[in-house]
């Protein structure tokens, strides 16, 4: 018996590990590094509750969610907040006011091998591990099981994470809970842990350390040359731009070990699964000028009735402005396009095992040229954005 008879489908949300009765689905970790659930079809009694609840096969019903959320820039008013956030902050002020009731922020972090899982915390402290970007995929192990847990017993909780996540929780409860807020994000796809394991074993050879903390999405260089910085136990410090890190060329520029399923994404479609979504507000610069310092911004979108009811809560610790144009979705279009598989991609799992991170990176995903880098320093220049962009859109008519 499979979950799934088209192995590329599977999202790896884990519902189907977390509801089976007789513990009879494992999560495997492939060649490519993803993990899929394997069936002990000796113990397995065919109750067929893993198809059932799978969000491939059952999509969620989302009649609570509105077809036209309200759109909104904002960002915390904490200023620490904020330069600590992937965009604007407003995660953090939305798991603020849970644990300020009591409740229970459920969300993504880094574990002792700098691996992600999703965690369970009522513990007001964990929000600066739980927030920002982790550009690989998060293991949800027994989550599911945790947060019914805490609804059934009547705690407020909030689960953060990727749309098929969403769908995989909702899927796995089976009823609505009043007392359950949910929080997704505008996903590009998800990377393989085992090409993040080279990436990280390699700057640790380079750097004599082992690494004390990962930032993705740093703002030294400000919001939109945003960059990867990773601190080491020796004290020494690795930054580098969005155009130079190699992790984050082979994921933005080359889609070159990204999740098979992500490039056939089923949750991208409006209503959102989520009471809540999240994103940089990419383009905001041109939608008002006077909502883009370089610090971050974030694009919300109030999916429900329970969503607005949720952002109530944090509009006093919070910028925002609600808006209303055309160009709100042009800049992210993550919210309704995957992306492109690549043949940079099939080169990198063809020969993963053979080669390391740093040869991968330099035939499949390699860093910039010379030239290309004196390119990337005047387009990520401060005159570059304030002068040259507005004119070359003006020029193309943007």
């Amino acid at each position: 018996m499979k979950v799934l008879e088209d192995k590329k489908q599977c999202t790896g949300c884990e519902a189907c590990f977390n509801i089976c009765p007789t513990r009879s689905i494992t999560m495997v970790e492939d060649k490519e590094g993803f993990k899929y659930p394997k069936i002990n079809e000796e113990t397995c009694i065919k109750c067929g509750l893993c198809q059932k609840i799978c969000p491939i096969l059952n999509k969620v019903e989302k009649k609570d969610k509105v077809q036209n959320p309200t759109v909104i820039a904002a960002w915390s008013k904490n200023q620490n907040t904020r330069i600590d956030s992937t965009s604007g902050g407003i995660f953090s002020e939305l798991a603020n006011a849970i644990y300020k009731q009591k409740g229970y922020v459920v969300g993504a972090v880094y574990n002792k091998e700098w691996m992600v899982e999703h965690c369970v915390s009522n513990q007001k402290e964990d929000i600066e591990k739980i927030r920002s970007s982790k550009y690989l995929q998060s293991n949800i192990n027994n989550t599911y099981q945790k947060i019914k847990e805490k609804l059934k017993d009547g705690n407020i909780v909030l689960m953060c994470g990727a749309p098929c996540q969403i769908s995989g929780l909702y899927n796995y409860l089976g009823k609505q809970y009043d007392n359950l807020y949910t929080c997704d994000f505008i996903c590009r796809g998800v990377n393989s842990p085992k090409i993040f394991k080279g990436y990280i074993s390699s700057l640790e050879k380079k750097y004599k350390s082992k690494i004390k903390k990962i930032k993705f999405k740093n703002k030294t260089y400000g919001w939109h040359n945003f960059s990867t910085r990773i601190d080491f136990e020796n004290g020494k410090k690795y930054i580098k731009g969005r155009y130079l890190d190699s992790y984050m060329i082979g994921y933005l520029k080359y889609n070159a070990f990204i999740r098979p399923s992500c490039y056939h994404c089923h949750f991208k479609d409006l209503p959102r699964v989520a009471d809540i979504t999240l994103a940089d507000f990419w383009g905001i610069e041109d939608i008002d000028p006077k909502l883009d310092n370089d610090k971050g911004t974030s694009l919300v979108l109030i999916n429900s009735e329970k969503g607005k009811k949720l952002f109530e809560k944090v509009k006093e610790t919070v910028d925002y402005t609600e808006i209303k144009s055309e160009k709100v979705f042009k800049e992210n279009v993550c919210m309704s396009k995957s992306v492109e598989e690549t043949e940079a991609r099939r080169k990198v799992f063809e020969r993963i095992d053979e080669l390391s991170y740093d040869e991968l990176s330099k035939l499949y995903f390699p860093e910039p040229g010379v030239k290309e880098k004196i390119k990337i320093k005047i387009r990520t220049s401060k005159k570059y954005e304030k002068f040259i962009k507005p004119i070359y859109k003006k020029i193309k008519g943007e």
